[in-house]
């Protein structure tokens, strides 16, 4: 098949849809489908093809940035994506946005006549803070625009039973779906010696690890507050943070305030080989982020083999399985997630067997798995779209 990816967000960015996207369009090249992801980006699309080794094609589309929220792009509505979409010739389209990429999509599924898929990642109102529209009408008008955009695709994706749920909630008609994002599970694997990793890395006999990006709906602020109550009854434990956002300033403040420094390690974004040195190297992880829907961190940290203790909020609940792969606790919590990471770490066999436990789950969301079922979705859709 020829196949079109369309997303407002593409590495070297750092987001799980970016990854997603990526790690989509080469597992599908890899299996013989020729791919074109359609994306905004300050770096050219040569630059960006150069990350693919020649596996899939990458075409940049004119965009403007967002003052309101740096890093974001947006495409003019005026159909700038149609004669390269055209000249590339899909049998399928597929966007993973329903921004003004997606709006692309939807334009060009109509002129070439052929099917629209439309994956919806997040929980858009989580993130509202961001642009300073917090409110209940703003939430409100979040989910009837987003649904509107996927109301005009043949079919639509959801990673978590939640998020579909969230959308027929607000008024999705169109045939829907769940299926899981993927991670390379080959890569990563748990450690065959912990206690080297941790030395290699200089890190304490005890790590606590928590991977995502440092903004305010990441209630970071509240993991780190939790590790000040462990370490009262826990001295020689670490905490890695992994990863960086807006507020990395404010969170390493934090920890200087409560007199943890020296026990938080802050490495900023990493990746490959060195972030699967640090999951290897940790014994729990941790969050305490109530608006997640099906984030790669986790699914990276279960196939490392670790215990997990989170909050039960959204689409945790259908990924992590309550005393065992870890622990679900109650939204800021914080005891309780101290209390729970604790337990962990001083029970090596509990830690091991909620460990395993994590491994295993974290098989339904490998690759190859994922992307046989996606491969399948692609060919329902075409059938279907021919018959009508």
């Amino acid at each position: 098949m020829r196949i079109a990816l369309f997303t407002d967000t593409f590495p070297p960015e750092v987001n799980g849809v970016a990854n997603t996207v990526e790690r989509s369009a080469m597992e599908l090249a890899k299996r013989g489908h020729t791919i074109c992801v359609f994306t905004v980006s300050k770096l050219s699309a040569k630059e960006l093809r150069k990350q693919s080794g020649g596996a899939y094609g990458v075409e940049t589309i004119p965009s403007l940035g967002v003052p309101i929220y740096l890093g974001v792009r947006v495409v003019p509505p005026v159909g700038l994506a149609l004669r390269k979409i055209a000249r590339f010739k899909p049998d399928i389209l597929h966007a993973h946005t329903p921004f003004s990429l997606g709006w692309e999509a939807v334009w060009a599924a109509r002129f070439l006549n052929v099917p629209l898929v439309g994956t919806h990642h997040t929980f858009f109102d989580y993130y509202l803070k961001h642009i300073h529209l917090d409110y209940s009408w703003a939430k409100h008008l979040t989910w009837k625009l987003t649904v509107w955009y996927y109301n005009r695709c043949d079919l639509v994706i959801s990673p978590t039973r939640s998020l579909a749920d969230g959308l027929v909630e607000n008024g999705l008609k169109r045939p829907h779906e769940v299926l899981a994002n993927g991670t390379d599970t080959d890569f990563f694997r748990p450690s065959s010696d912990k206690s080297q990793s941790k030395s290699r890395l200089g890190l304490s006999e005890k790590v606590l690890i928590h991977l995502g990006r440092l903004s305010y709906e990441k209630s970071v602020d509240e993991v780190i507050r939790a590790f000040a109550l462990l370490l009262e009854k826990e001295k020689d434990a670490t905490l890695v943070i992994v990863g960086d956002g807006p507020s990395k300033a404010e969170l390493e403040a934090l920890a200087r305030e409560l007199g943890i420094e020296r026990r938080v390690r802050f490495t900023g974004f990493i990746f490959g080989k060195e972030l699967l040195g640090y999951l290897q190297a940790g014994d729990v992880f941790v969050s305490a982020s109530k608006s997640e829907n099906m984030p790669l961190a986790f699914i990276e940290a279960m196939a490392t083999a670790l215990p997990i203790v989170a909050v039960r909020s959204l689409g945790l609940t259908e990924m992590i399985e309550h005393e065992k792969n870890g622990y679900l606790v109650a939204p800021g919590d914080r005891g309780a997630i101290a209390g729970r990471s604790l337990t962990l770490l001083q029970n090596v066999e509990l830690r091991e067997r909620f460990g395993a436990h994590s491994r295993t789950l974290s098989e339904k969301y490998s690759e190859a798995a994922v992307t046989e079922r996606l491969e399948h979705t692609y060919t329902k859709v075409r059938e279907a779209h021919a018959r009508t």
